[in-house]
């Protein structure tokens, strides 16, 4: 319970930033809905769940590990972005330089979600593509697809669909334990319900 208040708490103070463009975005609404725009209504709305959405992201970006085992953030490589369009909010950081690297990245309301839900429950489905560098594996609580996607550089992806958003850890010159390993290390609990 003070886990949840908690962080009720950090997104109410981290939302008061955003206050002022989230009160001018339901005026707007307001205003347009009154005087009959609704197209302008519609628009203000989905800017105020943007301004939200990056809100949340910047949230669930201070839960990304400081660190991947020895692979060390890349600063300028570390950005929360939205989209009123197609998807919603990326939240990306990177780590690592030269030979070995990583990106670890929370797409909130990713096109590809229903579609890897499908394929995580439904092993018909799965068993249909037969892709031998594809299968799914789980990661504490959560299903998740994991992809190799290049031989020569042991590159490997894998995507863990939460309730609204879609998290992807990849990395190269790795091996399949290295990255479950990796991704057991994330509060992926923690990050699932601040996105909820």
């Amino acid at each position: 319970m003070k886990k949840t208040y908690s962080i009720l708490l950090a997104l109410l103070l981290t939302s008061l930033t955003y206050a002022q463009d989230f009160k001018k975005n339901i005026a707007t609404a307001q205003n347009s809905y009154s005087s009959g725009k609704l197209q302008d209504a519609h628009f203000a709305l989905l800017q105020m769940m943007q301004d939200l959405d990056i809100t949340i992201g910047k949230e669930v970006l201070k839960l990304f590990p400081t660190s991947l085992d020895t692979l060390t953030p890349v600063p300028k490589e570390e950005n929360v972005s939205g989209s009123s369009q197609f998807t919603g909010v990326t939240i990306e950081k990177n780590y690592g330089h030269f030979s070995k690297k990583a990106a670890l990245n929370v797409v909130i309301n990713s096109p590809l979600l229903n579609t890897l839900n499908a394929y995580i429950n439904a092993p018909l489905m799965a068993g249909f593509g037969g892709d031998p560098n594809t299968k799914i594996v789980k990661v504490g609580n959560y299903k998740a697809r994991l992809n190799k996607e290049d031989d020569e550089q042991n590159t490997y992806r894998l995507e863990i669909p939460l309730s609204n958003a879609l998290l992807s850890l990849k990395i190269n010159n790795s091996s399949e334990a290295e990255l479950i390993s990796l991704a057991s290390q994330l509060p992926i609990g923690k990050m699932a319900s601040l996105i909820q």
